[in-house]
């Protein structure tokens, strides 16, 4: 079964209530498919909550699934290496969805973001994604 790393940007509209193609997809997923949510998405959801009820709420919801740690030397090389490749083509690349982005290529895990910054990674360095039936 495909194991699905779900990013920030889905997690932050799924949890403020906006309906997007993703957040209907994620909604599908929910029970469905393994799903991850990583440590740097974690912090970057609370972070971005207004108040303790939802952060709160939001940590309690994502306890519920597959949590995981991307960190480590060998993933900072391999990232760095992504950043460059990609820098060199001329690419906007952020350091944190690099970061993502190399992690699910090096664990071979496919990824549901509603972020264009993940485009190249898609397009040059062959990352999965889950994309919605609308959008495939």
């Amino acid at each position: 079964m495909v194991q699905v790393l779900v990013d920030t940007s889905v997690w932050l509209d799924y949890f403020t209530g906006a309906v997007t193609p993703e957040t209907d997809h994620l909604h599908a997923l929910l029970g469905q498919a393994p799903l991850l949510v990583a440590d740097v998405v974690l912090a970057e959801v609370l972070q971005a909550l207004p108040d303790e009820l939802h952060r709160r709420q939001a940590r309690e919801a994502l306890a519920k699934f597959w949590l995981i740690e991307i960190a480590g030397f060998d993933l900072a090389e391999k990232t760095a290496v992504n950043y460059h490749t990609l820098r060199a083509r001329g690419l906007p690349i952020t350091p944190a969805e690099c970061r993502i982005a190399t992690f699910c290529l090096d664990q071979g895990l496919t990824l549901l973001h509603s972020s264009p910054g993940y485009e190249p990674f898609e397009k040059h360095l062959g990352l999965r994604v889950t994309r919605p039936v609308a959008q495939r």
